[in-house]
């Protein structure tokens, strides 16, 4: 394709930002390669021609920036943005109210209201394999986990389990067999009558709260309420399950941080910051709402810019030996949950759910490997992931 005249012709690359490698199991490597490079900002013709933010300055700022930086479009190429999506495609002052909805199912004391709810689900799905000694960790636990908590927080039925997770896979890791338009329809004739239901019989839920919701003093429409409950069922199907994917392939290939967290479990809060800087599975998109200065080019308005979180966790000049796991480390400031007013309201829930799901793992099966022969790769997307991590374990006599 052409390049924009504000490109310099030295920060093009080939990159497509949902697949930077596709020759290997682990991209891990390709994208620390572009730190390389000096620039902090880069333009890629793939996915329809856009800017990608490569350190971590970069990415803060655009994130933090959303007067010159809008959510409008979330996702590229552009006829792909999602842009319909409540509250994460508004910016304020429209964002406010629609955030405040959904807010209180995950205010600190909320989910910590849950905690019991999430520790008896994990111990019941590690029950059914501990004995086994073997188990798809993806199948078997991590899809289950955050999705029950989740399906729980929306009061669905969990028999649903597999259709919506199925809906989610397409729209954030699509194969091109299924139109986003169709996929959205999907949602939204789910959603629209249990949205009508709950509007005349509330209950506690996420989804009643969202029905019965009003939004400048005004009953919230119909389209608002099947955008904003669509975008919970994309992020509470997803982005928890994806981290835990990383996580414990990561604990699989080292005993000795196993050993620490198993006999040390007051060092799993630690271990899981230091999991949310080294793992970060998503890639935000923004649309340039007015002509910006970023790194010594102009992004002009309309222009598309990606801040694939990985590129921030893994820049050495935030963390020092950025591919290494390091428990002791200082952590803050990592882009894994996003930044400013649309950093992920269910990013407490999100930490909550690994730590437990980390003290009970560890104190039914303390020692884990991957499976003998399995081949353990990452999936590209919007939202990256290892979807198939088979793990074994000396099973109970």
């Amino acid at each position: 394709m052409e390049i924009p005249e504000n490109v310099p012709a030295d920060r093009v690359i080939d990159l497509d930002v949902y697949n930077p490698a596709p020759e290997l199991d682990d991209p891990a490597q390709a994208w620390k390669a572009l730190h390389a490079r000096d620039e902090a900002l880069l333009w890629t013709p793939r996915n329809g021609g856009h800017w990608v933010a490569t350190r971590g300055s970069s990415i803060r700022a655009i994130l933090e920036d959303h007067e010159s930086f809008s959510s409008n479009v979330l996702m590229v190429p552009r006829e792909r943005g999602l842009s319909n999506l409540l509250p994460t495609a508004a910016d304020p002052p429209r964002h406010r109210p629609f955030r405040m909805v959904i807010q209180q199912a995950f205010t600190p004391a909320s989910v910590r209201s849950r905690e019991e709810g999430i520790r008896a689900l994990s111990r019941d799905l590690i029950a059914r394999i501990a004995p086994l000694g073997q188990a798809d960790f993806m199948r078997d636990f991590a899809s289950r986990l955050p999705t029950g908590v989740f399906l729980q927080i929306a009061d669905l039925p969990t028999e649903h389990f597999d259709l919506l997770y199925g809906w989610m896979e397409a729209v954030m890791r699509p194969d091109g067999s299924a139109d986003q338009g169709e996929l959205m329809q999907r949602f939204a004739d789910y959603l629209l009558p249990i949205l009508t239901e709950r509007k005349a019989n509330p209950g506690g839920d996420v989804i009643s709260a969202i029905a019965t919701a009003r939004i400048e003093g005004q009953p919230i429409t119909q389209d608002d309420a099947v955008n904003m409950a669509t975008t919970l069922l994309l992020g509470g199907l997803d982005t928890v399950a994806a981290l835990m994917s990383f996580v414990w392939d990561h604990l699989a290939r080292d005993p000795a941080l196993q050993r620490l967290l198993a006999d040390s479990p007051e060092r799993i809060r630690d271990a899981v910051e230091e999991f949310c800087r080294r793992f970060p599975v998503g890639t935000n998109t923004r649309i340039t709402a007015r002509d910006t200065e970023i790194d010594g080019v102009t992004i002009h308005k309309g222009d598309l810019v990606t801040t694939p979180q990985i590129l921030h966790a893994l820049d050495e000049r935030e963390y020092p030996d950025p591919l290494r796991f390091d428990i002791d480390r200082q952590t803050g400031g990592y882009s894994s949950f996003g930044h400013g007013v649309h950093r992920c309201p269910g990013s407490f829930l999100g930490k909550m759910e690994l730590r437990i799901a980390l003290e009970e793992w560890l104190a039914a099966i303390p020692a884990f490997g991957i499976a003998p022969g399995a081949r353990v790769r990452v999936t590209p997307g919007v939202t990256a992931g290892i979807f198939s991590l088979p793990l074994t374990w000396p099973a109970a006599a």
